[in-house]
């Protein structure tokens, strides 16, 4: 363990300009003996940041933060202590004597070491070897300055078998080199470099330790793979990491907010654009791990993948494992299958600031996006497969949202609303009608369904008939068909049927009872017959019972599948499955608590 003695700290706190080194990152104007800005750890629209260079503190008069240079570099770029007093020390030419204790992080700390100096040495091959001139050409061609390449750390290998390995061999052991990946050993025992001809990005953890690299080519290269990445080792794991979030770090808690990317080249160039926040997964599909990782820091996820058919698919991947963590997701749709950096350069970084700003969409939207996307929409068939994909998703959705998306369908595929919405119908009654047999193996009667809640499904039609006030909670608390016998839905579909064409119909049980014939309309009569007065009490009681009866489904359902499982072989689906089934066992008994409350 490193350790600095409190006179050097004095040392170098005294002879940093605190000004100099916070002016780095925040803009700063004088303001009476101090200098002030808009603080970078939270979001302001009126300065109440100040540094005071003669005491050589910063004090946040907003949220409080405050401290000197060293604590100042350890929150913004999430340093340790020691870290940040050595890139001070190094900064002002303050002597540093460090006293160190062994620990068991040795090892570890010293892997961070070597991936830190072979960083360096290809920073400086990039900038001062002759070698990595027109590496710096291609990259300033792609919009990258020197400013940008040093605050990215970005470097260059160059295309010689052993350089890196020459240049480290004679302060570290060879197995170390070996074990991060950094050098390769040949059948003839001779060690050399993993990286060659490329362009290097350091990859650091979210505490700002180098734990890999990845090198690009800059030229196309016959049989070669664009990218090439650090191995699996004791300090990197790929799918545990997230460029760039050891430095948006403090822009995430700012905006309260991340904008996720695939690559490097988005961050960078979305960086440069202005939005510091930005963070990427590294060309690889999201994990749960990096998923988690993101909320250490928030629960807002922006997803901006590349606008072609891969990003989609690749957004549709990464929806589901944020929304398993429980984290907001929204999402941006770039136009022409551009990718963030193409279309910055195309339309400029304040561009691409309000297309996100204004261009945010759910991941509902999304999913019709995506369903849409892979739809041949000049052929019948492609329409008929869209169409019904699209009922798919509609499916326990609100009577708002289904309405809303049932006009866009028919907009986009050219067919009469009123056409749209009676293949809906008729396609919610289909499947309500399979769900009852599915789940009865036998045709649903009213006996199939247990008194109490057939006995709720009437009430509810009753007060769903009777006035739009009902109607309105009912479809606020209950989505979709919420009939489970066949009769009662099939007259809930008819109900919304005539209402959709008159909704102030007076005579709206009379019609109702007209569209059926025979021993049916004796049914429906029978079924719509109501006595006593309504109230808000009773029509509550009735919700909370269907709500117990979808409850009850649920739990059937996962009873079944738990019973599929291995309990041993498959213990984490297994936990996972009997962890939501006490979960919807502990609502149940909530609703029947609240329902037994409403009786007394």
């Amino acid at each position: 363990m490193e350790r600095i003695s409190q006179q050097t700290i004095d040392d170098i706190i005294n002879a940093t300009d605190i000004v100099d080194v916070i002016g780095e990152y925040v803009n700063l104007e004088p303001a009476g003996k101090s200098f002030k800005g808009l603080c970078p750890f939270h979001n302001e629209k009126t300065p109440s940041f100040f540094v005071n260079k003669e005491k050589h503190i910063f004090n946040c008069f907003g949220c409080g933060e405050k401290g000197n240079a060293a604590s100042f570099l350890m929150k913004y770029r999430n340093l340790s202590y020691v870290d940040a007093l050595k890139t001070l020390a190094d900064r002002y030419n303050v002597p540093l004597e460090i006293e160190v204790k062994s620990t068991v992080n040795d090892k570890t700390n010293r892997l961070y070491e070597i991936n830190e100096t072979a960083s360096e040495y290809y920073n400086l091959a990039l900038t001062h070897l002759e070698s990595g001139k027109p590496v710096l050409d291609y990259l300033r061609n792609r919009g990258l300055d020197i400013h940008t390449l040093q605050y990215f750390e970005i470097g260059f290998s160059p295309n010689e078998m052993d350089v890196l390995y020459k240049n480290l061999k004679t302060k570290y052991q060879e197995l170390d080199l070996l074990e991060l990946g950094l050098i390769k050993k040949n059948a003839e025992g001779n060690y050399y470099d993993l990286f060659r001809n490329r362009i290097i990005f350091p990859i650091r953890n979210a505490n700002g330790k180098i734990v890999g690299f990845s090198g690009r080519l800059y030229q196309n290269i016959e049989n070669e793979p664009k990218y090439v990445n650090s191995p699996f080792t004791s300090i990197f794991t790929k799918g545990e990491i997230l460029y760039n979030l050891d430095r948006a770090q403090p822009a995430i808690k700012q905006m309260k907010r991340v904008v996720l990317y695939e690559g490097f080249m988005d961050v960078i160039a979305s960086v440069r654009a202005g939005i510091k926040e930005a963070i990427a997964s590294m060309g690889t599909a999201l994990t749960i791990e990096q998923a988690r990782l993101i909320k250490r820091f928030t629960e807002n996820v922006i997803v901006c993948y590349d606008g072609d058919s891969a990003g989609f698919e690749a957004m549709q991947k990464a929806i589901k494992i944020l929304e398993k963590e429980d984290l907001i997701v929204n999402l941006i749709i770039l136009p022409e299958n551009l990718d963030p950096d193409e279309y910055i350069k195309k339309y400029s970084g304040e561009q691409y600031r309000l297309y996100i700003e204004q261009n945010l969409i759910d991941p509902f939207e999304f999913r019709y996006q995506y369903l849409k996307k892979h739809a041949d929409l000049k052929k019948t068939g492609g329409i008929e497969r869209f169409k019904l994909a699209v009922f798919e998703l509609l499916s326990n959705t609100s009577a708002t949202v289904t309405e809303l998306y049932l006009r866009k369908l028919s907009q986009d595929t050219l067919v009469d609303f009123l056409t749209i919405r009676t293949d809906f119908r008729d396609n919610q009654l289909s499947k309500a009608i399979q769900k009852t047999h599915s789940e009865t193996k036998k045709r649903v009667t009213e006996i199939a369904i247990p008194h109490k809640y057939y006995k709720a499904e009437i009430n509810l039609l009753h007060y769903y008939l009777e006035s739009h006030e009902f109607r309105t909670t009912i479809q606020a608390e209950l989505a979709g068909i919420f009939c489970y016998d066949k009769l009662n839905a099939n007259i809930l579909l008819n109900i919304d049927d005539l209402l959709e064409v008159n909704p102030d119909n007076s005579n709206l049980k009379d019609e109702l009872i007209n569209r059926y014939k025979g021993e049916e309309q004796l049914r429906v009569k029978k079924v719509l017959l109501h006595e006593g007065e309504f109230s808000n009490k009773e029509l509550e009681d009735c919700i909370n019972q269907m709500k117990e009866r979808m409850l009850e489904s649920e739990i059937k359902k996962l009873n079944d599948e738990l019973g599929t499982l291995d309990k041993n072989m498959e213990s984490v689906k297994y936990n996972e499955l009997t962890n939501k089934k006490l979960s919807l066992h502990k609502r149940k008994e909530n609703l029947w608590t609240k329902t037994k409350s409403l009786k007394k």
